[in-house]
């Protein structure tokens, strides 16, 4: 628990796979980076990716995408355009690392039909790769698709479909070998997502559904009572109405750290505190002697615990202990690798502009900018628990002064709207391109952290 968080906190950390976003296309792509030119992109490649949850409420996957600008989605539907998308999301995931960038967790991969033949596909890991299929209304199912299916099943790659596609009965064979259906859960109609459900069981057996567009928990609920297996949607991130606060004990407890350690307690004070509390006293001493710390020798005692780890590295401890410890609520683990994407953008973006203690609180405005979702209490009434800096407190609640542009960035980055995107880089002087390795990097950042802290 939280054993590799040390080190990974400091922002230095190489990252090929970001520098390789950054150098763009190999020599072994410059063919297809000639098409391209003459193709009908119009836009920088802009990556984007959601988190698919399974029915622990815990990251199982996600899909990856690229971002279309406005009026670019009435000639999605053309053969060329079609494939210069595929070509270019499957070259920038092969250029991330795409096995590094799943771990154990599995890809949703949204390609054409025709780019299952692609020679790309050659030399793609297999494992928890799952290509979730796009089908347009002229889209034609011969044998000698199915065959390639069934070859590059038997290679270990999964597939999906979306349950309105395959109704048709032409369409229906790809069902033999889908290992997912994609439900369409947006308009919380579950009558109409019962009768999908059993209409895809009476035409093939053994499918795993998943609920897409899901809004908010109470459509989670509703589709996990279906025994839907993953779920998609913004419900992850939503600032729902809340009546009232809902802290519980252990989470005061550690706001009440917090707190002592930005108003400059003591360490005998701050040791007593942690020593009623024995389980947050285990897990700091386990943190500090984990192979990160690279102590020689290992740490017995609360006060030696905390002098070796110092200020800075305690509060960013206590933020996410904040988040994954004491009374867990649903979707803690979601809700904490999303912040960290938020507050590991923010301080890299901020990064030519600020002083090193600036882009310090940036992270901390980031990763604090869904305490609400985490606490279900309104912003203002969190943040009134946790003394902070005012330009914290500004960024956060009103959007206003020196960190809220940085702030806004991280945040349209998690947003499928290129015009906010690409103004907010303009606001702060940065390439979209540039902003988006940012973004990848910061996404397989904040996985290796989630993954550290369960």
């Amino acid at each position: 628990m939280l054993n590799r968080l040390v080190g990974m906190w400091s922002g230095n950390r190489d990252n090929a796979a970001a520098q390789a976003a950054r150098e763009g296309l190999t020599k072994a792509d410059e063919p297809r980076a000639a098409a391209a030119a003459e193709a009908p992109a119009k836009k920088p490649s802009v990556m984007r990716r959601e988190a698919i949850l399974g029915r622990d409420q815990k990251v199982a996957g996600y899909t990856f995408m690229l971002r279309r600008a406005p009026g670019d989605e009435r000639d999605a539907v053309l053969p060329d355009v079609q494939r210069l998308y595929d070509e270019t999301l499957l070259a920038n995931l092969q250029r991330m690392d795409i096995a590094r960038l799943l771990g154990q967790r599995q890809a949703f991969v949204p390609i054409a039909l025709a780019t299952l033949h692609h020679a790309l596909l050659e030399d793609w890991p297999a494992a928890g790769t799952v290509w979730l299929l796009k089908l347009g209304a002229d889209t034609q199912v011969d044998a000698s698709l199915l065959e390639r299916m069934a070859a590059l099943k038997a290679r270990g790659f999964g597939f999906a479909v979306e349950a309105d596609a395959v109704m048709h009965a032409d369409r229906q064979a790809l069902l033999e070998h889908a290992d997912y259906v994609l439900l369409d859960a947006s308009s919380e109609d579950i009558p109409a997502v019962t009768a999908q459900m059993s209409a895809i069981a009476r035409l093939a057996t053994g499918k795993r559904f998943v609920a897409t567009g899901v809004q908010t928990l109470e459509a989670f609920h509703m589709c996990h009572k279906l025994q839907c297996s993953l779920f998609m949607g913004p419900f992850i991130t939503r600032h729902e109405k809340v009546e009232g606060p809902a802290m519980g004990p252990s989470r005061a407890k550690v706001m009440d750290l917090m707190n002592r350690v930005r108003t400059g307690a003591e360490l005998p004070d701050l040791a007593k505190h942690f020593q009623h509390d024995p389980t947050l006293s285990v897990r700091l001493l386990r943190y500090v002697n984990s192979p990160g710390m690279g102590l020689m020798n290992k740490v017995g005692g609360i006060e030696q615990a905390l002098m070796v780890m110092g200020m800075d590295k305690l509060y960013r401890w206590l933020t996410v202990v904040l988040f994954t410890g004491g009374d867990k609520q649903e979707l803690d683990q979601a809700l904490l690798e999303n912040a960290m994407v938020r507050g590991r953008v923010a301080e890299q973006l901020a990064g030519r502009a600020l002083f090193a203690k600036a882009r310090d609180e940036i992270f901390v405005a980031g990763l604090f900018s869904l305490l609400d979702v985490v606490m279900r209490m309104p912003m203002d009434k969190v943040l009134a628990q946790i003394p902070l800096p005012e330009e914290i407190t500004a960024a956060i609640l009103r959007r206003e002064g020196p960190y809220a542009p940085y702030l806004a960035l991280a945040i349209a980055c998690e947003q499928d709207d290129a015009e906010s995107l690409e103004a907010q880089a303009k606001a702060i002087g940065r390439d979209v391109s540039d902003i988006n390795a940012v973004h990848m990097d910061a996404l397989l950042w904040a996985q290796e952290m989630s993954e550290a802290a369960s």
